[in-house]
């Protein structure tokens, strides 16, 4: 490494892409004139390294992070890793002290901040809210991230490959995917509202993602690109592109929705069973929460997108 350990911050997430979207927009007062060194998925690193930020990134998934629990061992080869900071922001080994204290000699931190992955269930507020009062600081205002001129390139030869041309009114993604079924709108429903949209003049496009190629049938994934523009499996980089050009994104609680909002995209983000209060995109975003998300119409999620762009 060749930041100084006096300027470099070194801040660990192992989770997923939502989740290090509102990590890294946590970091960011931390930010001035020094290097954020951010240990997370290496794809996910990389993006938020490309779009600034942090400056810095290590592959959670390489690093032999089993040496921190062996009390008897040598981890000099982790140390050697990781490098030197002086300090630590983490939302690994949260909750083991013994671990922590480890982490800590290793890097050389004077001053960490170990945070947990979700704030206790009675608080009324958003997670950065109580990572904030953890630390003394104020709540951040969510950043201006820009997506390089080559991802937006990138994506608009995505877009033209599949014969996708965004008119003037522009284009609007549509994320029907999520980690769990129940935090996801119908997939008909995204189909209705994809040619609502269509016919107010917007470009609807379908994005998805791992989960979708893994899970879906294909015929079903083939029948939904005869009803509309689609976009599967876009490496991370593509599909900020695709995002930083969009005028509105819809979507359920999922990661998309994060790094849309952070992207400054106008975002409508469907709840189901997940708590809006804590775990909501940050950035210009109506939020819409059913307990089943099956009761939403598309009606209601149209007006929201309409509220948005008015």
């Amino acid at each position: 490494m060749t930041t100084e350990p006096e300027n470099t911050i070194l801040a660990i997430h192992p989770g997923a892409l939502g989740d290090l979207v509102l990590f890294a927009q946590f970091l960011q007062p931390m930010r001035a004139g020094r290097t954020i060194r951010l240990v997370a998925g290496k794809s996910k690193a990389q993006l938020l390294q490309g779009l600034g930020a942090v400056q810095e990134t290590l592959d959670y998934d390489l690093l032999p992070l089993e040496q921190l629990f062996n009390s008897q061992g040598t981890a000099a080869r982790l140390a050697a890793l990781l490098g030197q900071c002086r300090t630590l922001v983490s939302c690994f080994a949260g909750e083991d002290t013994a671990v922590q204290g480890r982490l800590m000699r290793l890097c050389g931190a004077t001053r960490a901040m170990f945070l947990p992955v979700r704030p206790p269930s009675d608080f009324q507020g958003h997670l950065l809210e109580y990572w904030s009062q953890m630390v003394g600081s104020p709540t951040p205002a969510p950043p201006a991230w820009t997506a390089p001129a080559p991802w937006r390139q990138a994506a608009l030869s995505q877009l033209a490959a599949i014969g996708c041309q965004p008119g003037q009114c522009g284009l609007a993604v549509l994320q029907p995917g999520a980690g769990s079924p129940l935090k996801c709108w119908p997939l008909e429903r995204f189909l209705e509202l994809a040619g609502e949209l269509r016919r107010g003049g917007l470009t609807p496009l379908l994005v998805l993602g791992p989960t979708e190629t893994e899970w879906w049938p294909g015929g079903l994934i083939e029948s939904c690109r005869r009803r509309c523009s689609l976009v599967q499996d876009a490496p991370l980089p593509i599909l900020a592109g695709l995002l930083a050009q969009a005028r509105v994104f819809v979507g359920n609680d999922s990661g998309p929705g994060h790094l849309a909002a952070a992207l400054g995209c106008n975002v409508v983000s469907l709840f189901g069973p997940g708590d809006p209060r804590q775990f909501a995109p940050r950035g210009k975003v109506r939020l819409l929460q059913a307990n089943d998300l099956g009761q939403l119409d598309v009606s209601t999620v149209l007006q929201a997108v309409g509220e948005l762009l008015d």
